[in-house]
């Protein structure tokens, strides 16, 4: 039971990552670094960001396995440090930005199994009134990954049309 539940979390992991991989296939270089539209993410930044939210919402899973009921919403400096993630990379290579998520999501993996099955149901929160678990983190954190894929599949679309 232990051991499906934590597997059922890192294949869940895995397939965003398979996603997120499979979203990119065939773009070229000067495709990913084109925005859509002004004031959207542009592939490369989408990957960027990608990355940035396996670390930073990992890390706050593993907040929450040590302090009681952390509020784990980004600060305004985590918010700065996301917005300078995405920025600082969105200039590097698809393989370099590929790298990046992929070495994210091992990390990722890796924090999920490094906490004990009893403190998959510690609770945090985002907000005042936003309870969520450890398990929440990484429920969610799969499917903001995932939802990024499909992003960047629509990105794909605008910019491969135009």
């Amino acid at each position: 039971m232990i051991e499906q539940q934590l597997s059922h979390l890192k294949s869940m992991l895995e397939e965003a990552l398979s996603r997120t991989l499979e979203s990119v296939k065939g773009i070229s270089e000067e495709d990913a670094h084109e925005a859509p539209t002004e004031g959207e993410w542009s592939v490369c930044e989408l990957l960027a960001h990608i990355s940035e939210i396996q670390d930073f919402w990992s890390d706050k899973a593993i907040l929450i396995t040590s302090s009681d009921d952390p509020n784990i919403t980004r600060t305004e400096v985590e918010n700065d440090i996301r917005s300078a993630a995405v920025q600082d990379h969105s200039g590097d290579s698809i393989p370099d930005l590929l790298h990046m998520v992929r070495d994210a999501n091992q990390n990722a993996i890796e924090k999920l199994l490094s906490i004990s099955f009893s403190d998959l149901d510690r609770p945090g929160h985002r907000g005042e009134d936003n309870p969520i678990t450890t398990r929440g983190v990484f429920e969610y954190l799969s499917g903001h990954i995932a939802e990024h894929a499909r992003q960047i599949l629509e990105t794909r679309k605008v910019i491969e049309s135009g």
